[in-house]
This record gives C-alpha cells, structure tokens and sequence, in this order.
C-alpha cells in the first residue's frame, strides 16, 4: 500500500529535464505527494537495475520526454519497464519537451533509426571478441532489442495523450499534473479500503464462467489440430510468458525444407493497449529466436485469452499491418484474441502470405469457435 502512495519519476539527468523535475519535486512535496527519484533515493551503490525496475512497477509514474530521453538506455529501459507492467496509459503522467518532437511521425523513425543502429553497433562489437569474455553483455544487447521493438508502439501511445505544454504545466505550477497524480492515488487509497469486501465477493463467485469458457474453446481447437497431426509441446516460453498450451506441426516442403506451424495459448492477467503490445512484442522476439534456433520458416498464431476484449484493444487487432519478412529470416506471427464472454475470435483484417503462410485458412479451419 505504501508503495501506491508514492510517485516515480522517470527523466535524463542535467539540462530542462533536471530543472523541470526539480520545480516539480518541490511542488508535488508541499502538496505531501512522496516523490521518489534516483538521485535522492538510490543511494550510493545501489542497484541501479533493480531501481529502474521499481521504477517500472510504480503505480504512478511522471515521464519527462526529451531527446536525451529516447537516445537513452537507462531512461528507455525504464520506459520499457514500465509498460510491460500494464495499465500504462493510467499509470503514466508525461510532460514531452519540445526537443523531443514525437508528434512528427518522420521524427519518430529516426528514434527507431537510432535503436536500430545502436543495436547493430553493439552487435557487431559483440562479434570481434570471443563469446568467452561476453558475460552479462547478452542482457545489454537483449535490451536494446527490447527498447527497438517498443519504441515505436510506446512514443504513438504518448503523442497520442493531452500532456499540455512543459510551459503551461510551469506556469500553472504544475496544477493539473498534480491533481491527476491526487486523483490516481486516491484510487490505490480506496482500492485498499474496498479490499475485504472484494475478496468477500470472489469467494462468493469465483468467476469461473470465463476460464471455463477458456478451457471448453481450447479442447475444440485441439482436438482439431490434433486430427491434423499438430502435436503438444511443454514448457514454452517468451521471455516471461508462459504459454497455457502450444501445438506444432512441421510440415516438409520442396528439397527437404521444412515450415514449422505453432498454434499458441496465452492468458495474461489484464488485457489492456499497453499489456497487449507488450505481449505482441515478446511473441515477435520468441518468434526470431525460434528462427535462428530452428533454421527454418516459423508461422505462429498466438491466441490471446481474455473474458472481454476492450474495443481499442480490438482496433490494434484488426490494424496490425503485415510484417515483412526476409529471405534469411522467416519468421511470421499473427496475434488473436479470443474473448470468452463473445466467444469469438478477433483476427487482423490483413493477413500474412508470405511463403504460404495460409493465416486465414488455418484461423478459420481451427481457431474460429
């Protein structure tokens, strides 16, 4: 409880950044809000991950983007952190510097340009030494990978919010900012006190309607996969996911290739915009590893299980563009949802066909209910 009465913030150290936090430290204090930074509360030696991950589990976090932000791999892990942790448009209060134009699409290619570069530099640097002397440089580059894949997602999501000006926040002193912050915990205060009775009311219905639902789906998908050879696999797993239930089927192509089909189930705690294109990122990664592992063309259809789809979740479905593939790394994955209160599935409008794919006949033949 005490955690959620706190706040986070999150910025690159020196410059407009530095001097916005610090007004803002000192207002939000006279206020009484606990504000948590790393300069004060990360005391010496300590550990600087681990923060970065407290910082990402934090109920309310303020986010000052600037252009030192998003080329930083601290404060970008941190950003990353933070929406793997869900409910990211309610956890997150960003003031966005106008060194950091992120509402001009070209600009933000660029950000993506620079993730792309900085991961192959390193990459490459990673190449000209023996992999005996690389211990814990795998984490690095696995979370410039990380911050690459999501940056796209994560800076559509904040230009797409009202964050005001850093101008009209200072001259303001800062009112509206901090009393959204007041708002967002007094919800956690009264999250709180509801607590027994909410639990009174699991115990009365324990809800078990959807996760039936969930199970009497998945034994039709399986039982018809099965009839068409697809196998179980054990123990799958992206990155922190683990897989309900997977199925596979390897199919033999022209002189002596193979195609690897996997069907996947996954039930995450909460289904929300930032839950699921956290989700849609961690199965891309899985997805590319698969291939260079395997060495072979990977399609993936991952069935997202949830008791209701919100509507904006459906609309990142149905507009996920196509991804395109190269001849060296074939690697195709397609994420659906199956909502238990609709039983239906819900499935991008354009479909993958790369290399006979076949993404809406097998959707269609197995996953729809």
């Amino acid at each position: 409880m005490a955690e959620n009465r706190q706040v986070y913030i999150s910025y690159a150290w020196g410059g407009e950044s530095e001097r916005i936090v610090n007004e803002l430290d000192t207002d939000m204090q006279s206020k009484g809000i606990k504000v948590v930074r790393d300069k004060r509360d990360l005391g010496f030696k300590g550990m600087i991950r681990d923060f970065m991950q407290q910082i990402g589990h934090g109920h309310a976090v303020i986010i000052v983007i600037s252009d030192k932000y998003l080329k930083s791999p601290n404060c970008m892990f941190e950003l990353v952190e933070i929406a793997k942790n869900k409910d990211f448009h309610n956890r997150v209060f960003p003031i966005v510097l106008g060194d950091a134009d992120i509402y001009n699409p070209v600009n933000r290619i660029k950000y993506i340009k620079h993730w792309e570069e900085k991961l192959k530099e390193l990459d490459d640097a990673m190449k000209s030494v023996s992999s005996a002397n690389l211990q814990g440089m795998r984490d690095e580059i696995d979370s410039y990978d990380e911050i690459r894949d999501n940056i796209s997602n994560l800076t559509f999501l904040l230009k797409d919010m009202n964050t005001l000006t850093p101008e009209m926040h200072e001259n303001s002193n800062f009112a509206s900012l901090i009393s959204a912050l007041e708002e967002r915990l007094a919800e956690s205060v009264a999250a709180f006190s509801a607590a027994p009775a909410a639990v009174k009311i699991v115990e009365a219905k324990p809800m078990a309607s959807p996760a039936a639902n969930f199970e009497a789906y998945m034994n039709d998908v399986i039982n018809r996969l099965t009839r068409d050879e697809y196998k179980e696999l054990r123990g799958e797993r992206a990155g922190s996911i683990k897989f309900k239930k997977t199925m596979e089927m390897t199919r033999k192509r022209f002189l002596g290739a193979k195609d690897v089909f996997r069907v996947m189930f996954v039930e995450p705690s909460k289904l929300n915009d930032a839950g699921f294109i956290a989700l849609e990122n961690e199965i891309k990664l899985y997805g590319r590893e698969l291939n260079k592992k395997l060495i072979n063309n990977i399609f993936i259809i991952c069935v997202v299980l949830a008791s209701e789809i919100p509507e904006s979740v459906k609309e990142l479905i149905y507009n996920t563009t196509p991804p395109k593939v190269g001849i060296t790394d074939v690697s195709i994955v397609v994420i659906a949802a199956y909502s238990a209160t609709e039983n239906d599935i819900f499935y991008p409008r354009e479909l993958p066909t790369d290399y006979d794919s076949k993404f809406e006949e097998n959707i269609k033949q197995y996953l729809i209910p």
